[in-house]
């Protein structure tokens, strides 16, 4: 248990209760501060099925995922854009599919490389099947490897659903974040809560924009009128949807959210993090505009992960890009000013943790 690795650095006894269905889309847990100070309900908002129905199982699904979602990346020049912002994510977006196709055609010139030897030294050529199968062999191995050490197939898998989603292709994922807006409203107007926060992590930071864009409309003075509200991204991907010529309504949503007046957003985003986009103000490099005197939202807050453990465990850490990606809800070894259980389950608000943030009309 994460909270608990944390507890001897923040202080916080946080005692977690059991998992519990809340309604059809939600599980829940409830988290006690020792002593009855604060009551967190944390509720986890699934969208778990709707992956699995778009997560290519082998090789060849994932091929004819791919290359459709990277060809909308050449045509957007999105890898050129990133580049722009930073690099690192530019080259997480890039690498994927060049090491998946160059994985694949590997092991077709070692079969044709082994079959073509036999025939020129005087052999059958089906007695070059045999090598050519033990490279491919080795090949599949290393592809293993590769994977590993730099999650490609993860990437990829992840790039082909959030693109056909942006160009509204994966429609059921739209009503889930319909229900989800409807859900968590009547959840609020029924608290007496005296903050909510939703968290989105990697590609939830992307579905939380459309998410509380709709709870605006539901609710127009949410976070005005009832409990703060606050919303808290990290590690964002933003731009690798909100950079894609096909994803207006997208980019619209987003202007919503960051002028919303109730809404206190926070974005934290580590620049070792080579799966997000970090520290950017995501409407600025959009090509987004704000109204006059609104001020620029969300509120860039960086998370030090080399600062969080000693030298050797981070040397050993940084070399994995998914272990990095998800330090944001982890515990580290030494305390620094991010700390995610402090900020769900522990007795400050979000504003008075964050005094840039501590006004609906401030940043």
């Amino acid at each position: 248990m994460e909270s608990k690795l944390q507890a001897p650095l923040n202080g916080l006894d946080l005692t977690i209760g059991k998992r519990r269905r809340s309604g059809r889309l939600a599980h829940a847990w409830n988290i006690s501060l020792a002593g009855g100070a604060t009551e967190t309900e944390y509720e986890f908002l699934r969208w778990d099925d709707i992956i699995r129905n778009h997560w290519p199982q082998n090789a060849v699904q994932l091929f004819k995922s791919a290359v459709p979602v990277y060809w909308v990346f050449l045509k957007a020049n999105l890898i050129g854009k990133l580049l722009k912002i930073a690099w690192p994510p530019a080259l997480t977006v890039s690498y994927p599919i060049i090491a998946f196709l160059g994985m694949i055609s590997g092991r077709l010139l070692l079969a044709a490389a082994a079959v073509l030897l036999a025939v020129s030294v005087g052999f059958p050529w089906w007695t070059g099947l045999f090598p050519g199968l033990a490279g491919i062999a080795g090949s599949l191995a290393f592809g293993r490897w590769l994977d590993a050490r730099f999650r490609c197939d993860w990437l990829l898998r992840t790039y082909g659903l959030m693109q056909p989603w942006a160009y509204g292709k994966i429609p059921e994922l739209d009503e889930r974040i319909r229900e989800f807006a409807s859900y968590m409203v009547e959840k609020i107007r029924a608290s007496d809560a005296d903050e909510v926060l939703l968290v989105g992590h990697s590609v939830g930071t992307i579905l939380s924009i459309p998410l509380v864009a709709e709870m605006t409309r539901l609710d127009p003075e949410l976070g005005l009128r009832g409990p703060a509200f606050g919303l808290v991204s990290l590690g964002n991907c933003i731009p690798l949807v909100s950079l894609l010529p096909g994803s207006q309504a997208f980019r619209d949503r987003l202007r919503e959210v960051a002028t919303a007046p109730g809404v206190r957003w926070l974005d934290f985003s580590a620049r070792r993090d080579g799966a997000c986009v970090p520290q950017i103000d995501p409407l600025q490099v959009s090509g987004i505009s704000r109204p006059e005197g609104i001020p620029v939202r969300p509120l860039q807050l960086p998370v030090r992960i080399v600062r969080m453990y000693s030298p050797e465990s981070y040397a050993r850490i940084k070399k994995d890009i998914f272990r990095v990606h998800f330090q944001y809800i982890m515990a580290g070894e030494l305390l620094t000013d991010y700390d995610f259980f402090a900020i769900t389950g522990g007795p400050i608000s979000l504003a008075e943790r964050y005094p840039e943030a501590s006004s609906p009309t401030l940043s």
